[in-house]
């Protein structure tokens, strides 16, 4: 079986193509998001070749924040998975070009799945879901995805406990896995800073941005990370002001040090035992940054750090586990895999949970109503 994952980083969007029995690349390309955003053609365009080309048979697409089990959803339901305020529909984000690529998916006649976000999972505990929206993105099950991929090459999944931390470009988030199937996350913007973005709001400074810019952009999520402290937001020159011993930039890793170490101990609290934590993103290849990280993970676990299973020489670990997830939705070698996260389980909308009066029945079409 030929499956391809499409990965949708904040600094690359990746594609890779996949013979599911044998595990060899067919196909990879890793496009910088800057030019996804300025032409998402680009992404269709490779998506279209490499599926005939290569007669793939299950496509894991993009999914924004997480899209319930759905092989075709409306347009309305893509909305929400990449749901922005009526001030930024006009600016040049990103998950514009996200959007756009998700709808020709849907309506492209391609063997294509969707895949939800952590709050959509039913193996998640419903009080553990309270006023969230991001514990984990959709691409956060692909690195889950590729971490079950390694640990079954070293032990039972379905008896491990292991935490996945995914630390990239903008955010850092961290899943509980237990036994095989996730029980919690924390989500890039619920958690804790990362180098580009703050992760979760103080709710002060949540109602002083709301006082101060009505509906305030979604660019504002992707500020005030660690590269604030160190006053740039290159992670090479980052590496190269850490060699230094720049003080700025020696404070911005600690920020992002601890940043991993904390959440990880709260999921260490949630498991009781970890068997590894597994590590991936970029920031765990920046030269001075990534030991510090593996340390701080290992250190708050109490356990061993592994890798992710990454297939691609170009494309990273989540874009291998999005096509490995391919591969079990289409009842091939990882059938396993996707029946012990439930996924084809999920329901619902990633408003469902909001606890506060009037929102979550208005969430949907406050922002994908008219011109939505």
């Amino acid at each position: 079986m030929r499956v391809m994952g499409i990965d949708p980083g904040t600094g690359s969007m990746d594609i890779i193509v996949l013979d599911d029995e044998s595990l060899e690349v067919l196909f990879e390309k890793a496009i910088p998001r800057v030019e996804v955003t300025r032409d998402p053609g680009i992404v269709i365009g490779l998506v279209e070749e490499a599926a005939a080309r290569y007669r793939v048979e299950a496509i894991a697409a993009p999914s924004g924040y997480g899209i319930a089990w759905d092989r075709r959803p409306s347009r309305e339901v893509i909305c929400e998975a990449t749901f922005v305020n009526k001030r930024d529909r006009e600016k040049p984000l990103q998950i514009h070009g996200l959007r756009r690529i998700m709808e020709w998916l849907a309506e492209s006649g391609l063997p294509v799945y969707f895949t939800p976000g952590v709050v959509q999972l039913p193996t998640v505990p419903e009080y553990r879901k309270a006023n969230k929206i991001d514990m984990g993105t959709a691409d956060k099950l692909f690195t889950v995805a590729a971490a079950l991929a390694a640990e079954e090459r070293v032990g039972d999944p379905r008896q491990s406990n292991i935490i996945v931390v995914e630390a990239g470009y903008a955010y850092n988030a961290v899943i509980a896995v237990e036994k095989g199937r996730v029980v919690d996350g924390i989500g890039g913007t619920s958690g804790l800073p990362g180098f580009l973005g703050m992760g979760s709001m103080d709710a002060e400074l949540a109602y002083l941005l709301a006082s101060m810019e009505p509906g305030f952009s979604r660019a504002r999520l992707f500020e005030g990370g660690a590269h604030a402290i160190a006053g740039t937001r290159s992670l090479e020159e980052l590496a190269d002001r850490l060699a230094s011993g720049d003080p700025k930039a020696l404070e911005a890793a600690r920020l992002l040090e601890e940043s991993v170490g904390k959440m990880v101990a709260a999921e260490h609290f949630i498991l009781g035992r970890v068997d590894r934590v597994y590590v991936s993103g970029r920031l765990f290849r920046v030269p001075g940054m990534g030991e510090r990280l593996r340390a701080a993970a290992s250190r708050a676990a109490g356990a061993p750090v592994a890798e992710p299973l990454r297939l691609g020489v170009e494309t990273k670990e989540a874009a291998t586990g999005a096509a490995i997830l391919a591969s079990g939705y289409a009842g091939g070698r990882y059938r396993w895999l996707v029946d012990l996260l439930g996924v084809r389980e999920s329901r619902g909308s990633i408003f469902d949970h909001i606890l506060l009066e009037g929102v979550a029945g208005q969430a949907s079409k406050h922002v994908c109503g008219s011109g939505g």
